[in-house]
């Protein structure tokens, strides 16, 4: 089975991850946790839960580090990872055990972001979040505003320079007080 969770910074994506993990846990399940790097071995909400998480480059270290017993693959900012690895892997996943996928279905430009769109065409379950506008302060975030000078941003490949580390650059937005970069 598929799940998603999507939705701008700040919506709840990763509380929510944690709340599943937690439940399953206690359900006596085997859970694996995999995230990108940027998490340094744990995924933590905005409000402090965390969760231990084993980091990862590829989704091909995903699969590697797979226990064959494992009954819940969680994977944390999963619009990071590569779109055709990230649908290959949950296309053949997806039959053998359960799989939530999180991340952003767009990026600070309004444009796809990853393989999060095209999962949420194939999941059996879709959870967007909606997070409290930066600006107008009503819960209708559904995308990531950037709001600091571009100078100052930190790339996270050397291919996308448009996508930055550091969640101080962005702001989550409505789609009316969102305006595109210049």
């Amino acid at each position: 089975m598929l799940e998603l969770i999507v939705g701008a910074m700040e919506a709840g994506k990763t509380w929510l991850i944690y709340k599943k993990i937690s439940d399953a846990k206690l359900m006596g399940r085997k859970v694996q946790v995999f995230a990108y790097p940027v998490h340094e071995g744990q995924v933590v909400s905005r409000i402090g839960f965390k969760s231990e998480a084993i980091t990862v480059n590829t989704v091909a270290e995903i699969e590697s580090s797979l226990d064959p017993e494992v009954e819940l693959i969680s994977i944390d900012d999963a619009q990071l990872f590569d779109k055709v690895d990230m649908l290959n892997f949950c296309s053949r996943w997806r039959n053998k055990t359960h799989i939530i996928v999180a991340g952003l279905q767009l990026n600070s430009f309004g444009e796809k972001f990853g393989a999060i769109v095209e999962l949420m065409g194939v999941a059996e379950y879709v959870t967007v979040l909606l997070g409290v506008c930066e600006k107008c302060k009503q819960q209708t975030a559904i995308i990531s505003q950037r709001y600091r000078d571009v100078a100052h941003t930190i790339p996270i490949t050397k291919d996308d320079p448009r996508i930055e580390l550091r969640k101080e650059f962005y702001a989550p937005v409505c789609w009316k007080c969102y305006v595109p970069p210049r």
